[in-house]
């Protein structure tokens, strides 16, 4: 709202509610943000700075934060993973063994692959958690590693219109369970 604008107008360019749009004008308004411009009806408000610097954690805390900006992702990457594995088959299991080590491991395979011992294995998204001792001076490498890496591609772009979509996610954080 840098420009003054109605509720309705954004409203009709964000496609919110303008019952919610009305709520947060009115909080924006008593924290200072927002400014209610001029006296025609329906009421105008307009932005009091171009640039705001926000302490979030003063509003709420930070594994709600988090997690309201990162729930649609890991949502819209469930539904990719889902997708790909009923391309697959409708049909999984998970086949638990103990490698001659001692070792347990885990693969996902699809009911196909009990029948026909010799069959390929299904491709399958990448999705791979694990825990890796790194120092931090071998963990700022490996991100920039990976951050490279991946720019590499994107700054490629697509070969062709025909070339498929993909949802990416790359994380690296220090382990909360290690602490």
């Amino acid at each position: 709202m840098l420009e003054p604008q109605s509720i309705a107008a954004v409203a009709e360019v964000t496609g919110q509610s303008q019952n919610a749009l009305t709520y947060w004008v009115k909080r924006f308004v008593k924290l200072g943000l927002l400014k209610e411009v001029g006296t025609s009806r329906p009421a105008l408000y307009q932005a009091v700075a171009q640039t705001f610097i926000i302490d979030p954690s003063r509003v709420m805390p930070l594994d709600d934060i988090l997690d309201r900006l990162n729930r649609p992702g890991w949502t819209r990457l469930l539904q990719g993973f889902t997708q790909e594995y009923r391309r697959i088959s409708p049909d999984w299991l998970v086949e638990l063994r103990v490698t001659e080590d001692g070792m347990l491991s885990r693969r996902q395979l699809p009911t196909w692959a009990l029948d026909d011992a010799q069959a390929p294995a299904a491709e399958l998204p990448l999705n791979e958690w694990g825990v890796i001792q790194l120092s931090r001076e071998q963990a700022r490498e490996l991100k920039g590693r990976l951050e490279a890496l991946i720019m590499e591609y994107f700054e490629a772009g697509p070969e062709t219109e025909q070339d498929e979509v993909y949802f990416l996610h790359l994380a690296l954080t220090r382990d909360a369970v290690h602490g």
